[in-house]
């Protein structure tokens, strides 16, 4: 029997989990070869820990990007509070001082059945693939199939929520000088829950320094923060319009016009943040959740207890993509600390897969939140999430915050902590 014909008799799409962990035996000396697409905080996160705990797998990471800055703190240095303060990572030094492999490449298509990774640089053949591309933005219907003004509207109005618009975004709005100012803010689930609204906090902080006439108007399909829509009322007033459970309908980018629920809107500056979604290749590849009218949702299914696709056991799926995984809140709230976390977890299983082993289900994952109130005088408040199993064994979700009125680079210690051991990325 050869070697492919051994893998899809052992491990073939809806194989058991006891096949799944025979497969390496049969392998032989053969390494087993796990290609993960997307290095963001949870692939790399996975392709750290992977490394270390399974040397002998081949471990290929895949993304577009050749390097990538992580976004936490990215929004004081955005309006010229900070410096940059996490590095920037070339991608393929990072794989070359860790042991695994690096492609920079858009994925053109995934083939399950032939467990095949199709990207613009040919080919990756896998036993094991790992999606952790991330939450992606679904603006289609924003531009009614004009294909000319989407290009446009993504290109001039970016959100900065990705991590390659970020120096674009920064030289925008450095230029900006006055007029109308537009943040969009989508339906939930999305990137870093609090992020749009510290976001808005510290760009008109950043305005009125600089002197610049100008009105922010926050377009928000939900109904904000709490905290934050005091903290508009209070501090904001004549500067931020907060514009709640207000939907995106049409955006024209040429004549700088969003249609929402109360009407028109036009704008000489804008961030358009669009609703999130897992992305075409995790649609195309058949990977998405179902809600209970069986319709597909807008996330990857996954099972909770070993973070592997509902859909294909060959298929690990970790950090901003995935779908709920508990009825009582839904999916994980989708930051930079969940994601690491998951990356690592989901090595560890993994790992035990590869070896033979029968694993342990994967820790439950936390998250950490820095979040600016205020610039000057500097305020913060941090948000801590904690994730248990209930006696009948579905996920409790626990989130506590408490302000930090007086900042002394906490956040800072926080990000480069994860960075180190999450990444193996040490920061002086």
């Amino acid at each position: 029997m050869t070697r492919r014909r051994a893998l899809r008799a052992l491990a073939g799409i809806g194989c058991g989990a006891a096949a799944l962990a025979a497969a390496p035996a049969v392998l032989g000396a053969a390494k087993a070869r796990v290609v993960v697409v997307g290095a963001g905080w949870a692939g790399l996160s996975l392709a750290h820990a992977l490394s270390r705990l399974a040397p002998q797998a081949d471990v290929q990471v895949i993304d577009r990007h050749a390097q990538w800055l992580p976004l936490p703190l990215s929004s004081p240095w955005l309006v010229g509070l900070t410096p940059q303060r996490l590095p920037r990572l070339d991608l393929a030094e990072l794989a070359r001082r860790q042991g695994w492999r690096f492609a920079a490449a858009p994925v053109t298509a995934i083939d399950r059945s032939q467990r095949a990774v199709h990207t613009s640089q040919g080919r990756f053949d896998y036993d094991w693939l790992v999606l952790a591309t991330g939450a992606d933005y679904d603006d289609s219907a924003w531009f009614g199939g004009d294909a000319q003004a989407r290009s446009l509207g993504r290109e001039r109005f970016a959100p900065g929520f990705m991590a390659g618009e970020l120096d674009a975004l920064r030289q925008r709005l450095q230029a900006f000088r006055g007029g109308t100012l537009v943040m969009t803010v989508p339906p939930a689930p999305y990137r870093c829950p609090p992020a749009p609204y510290e976001r808005a906090v510290l760009l008109a902080s950043s305005l009125r320094q600089r002197g610049v006439s100008a009105r922010l108007v926050i377009v928000d399909a939900g109904g904000g923060m709490p905290r934050f829509n005091r903290l508009f009322a209070e501090r904001w007033g004549g500067w931020i319009e907060n514009r709640l459970h207000s939907t995106v309908r049409r955006v024209d980018p040429f004549a700088r016009t969003l249609t929402t629920d109360e009407g028109d809107l036009r704008f000489e500056e804008a961030l358009l943040l669009p609703p999130m979604y897992a992305g075409g290749l995790v649609q195309a590849a058949d990977l998405l959740g179902q809600d209970a009218q069986g319709r597909p949702t807008r996330w990857a299914a996954v099972d909770a207890a070993t973070l592997r696709s509902a859909r294909d056991e060959r298929v690990v799926v970790v950090g901003d993509m995935i779908d709920a995984v508990s009825p009582l809140f839904g999916a994980y709230p989708k930051t930079a600390h969940i994601a690491a976390d998951l990356g690592a977890a989901a090595a560890t299983h993994l790992a035990a897969a590869i070896q033979g082993q029968t694993a342990a289900p994967p820790p439950l994952p936390t998250s950490q939140c820095h979040v600016w109130l205020n610039a000057d005088p500097p305020e913060q408040l941090v948000l801590e999430t904690s994730y248990r199993h209930r006696g009948d064994g579905l996920i409790v979700q626990t989130v506590r915050q408490h302000d930090n009125p007086q900042p002394r680079g906490e956040d800072l210690r926080w990000a480069r902590s994860l960075l180190a051991e999450r990444l193996g990325v040490p920061v002086l």
